[in-house]
């Protein structure tokens, strides 16, 4: 479905964007209405996020909103005070999801949300497979809204290392690691301790595995619908998992990678 007849200020995209995924931040059960909080010059946006919490964007003009509502991206109603509320509609949400797609293709769009210098032609060459799956997790991402969408995202995000931690191992020690591709920490840890001479690297290296197996704890949460830790997982949960995902990989390749 194309949105081409939606035209809209670069400002007005980013700033649709900024509010289709502070909405998404709370479970589809939790979402409430949005006000516009006036203030001097321009007003801002509260959004509610879970029971109790919100979030705020600042800077937001009246004239934006209403924007939205005649493109038919957002709905506006008033209460028995003549108080407007606000929100996205069906098509706003297609909206989002189109508008997110023409930002380029799907992990260089991971790239632009995290760190510029993430070099992610040379990552897709070098492993393949690692890539195609984060770039499945990438793009569930801007569509998930239930939580066996979540679940998949996990999924895809758990067999994205164990493809990464294999493939590492084998271009760095030139030899297939022995044993189960499940042992990802093995074969990070192993790689650290034979490959890295330098101790302040290594120091470095040894925080990076403990980034690495903090990501390994979000996908076992994420893949197991946070059952043990007794919470409800939210759009939020999968976007931290698809981005820090990326990131650690990039970097542990950039450290430890044969390097082209």
């Amino acid at each position: 479905m194309s949105f081409e007849h939606i035209i809209l200020e670069p400002e007005q995209k980013e700033l649709f964007i900024r509010i289709c995924e502070a909405v998404k931040l709370a479970p589809t059960h939790y979402r409430k209405e949005i006000y516009y909080e006036e203030h001097t010059r321009n007003g801002s946006l509260v959004i509610p996020a879970n029971k109790s919490g919100y979030t705020e964007i600042e800077d937001v003009s009246q004239g934006d909103l209403n924007e939205y509502i005649r493109k038919g991206i957002m709905g506006v109603h008033h209460s028995s005070d003549g108080r407007p509320s606000y929100y996205v509609t069906p098509e706003g949400f297609l909206y989002y999801e189109w508008l997110i797609k023409q930002m380029g293709k799907p992990v260089e769009r991971i790239e632009n949300s995290i760190m510029r210098y993430l070099e992610l032609d040379r990552f897709r060459l070098n492993y393949a497979d690692t890539y195609r799956k984060l770039k499945d997790a990438e793009e569930m991402l801007w569509t998930a809204e239930k939580e066996e969408h979540f679940t998949t995202i996990g999924h895809l995000c758990r067999e994205s290392v164990q493809d990464f931690a294999d493939s590492l191992y084998k271009n760095v020690m030139g030899a297939n690691y022995d044993g189960p591709i499940t042992q990802t920490n093995n074969r990070i840890e192993t790689l650290i301790t034979e490959k890295c001479d330098s101790k302040k690297v290594r120091k470095f290296l040894r925080a990076l595995f403990d980034y690495w197996k903090a990501v390994g704890g979000l996908i076992q949460k994420q893949e197991h619908r946070a059952e043990k830790e007794k919470e409800q997982l939210t759009w939020e949960d999968a976007r931290r998992l698809v981005f820090q995902t990326v990131n650690v990989m990039v970097e542990l390749d950039r450290a430890l990678g044969v390097k082209a």
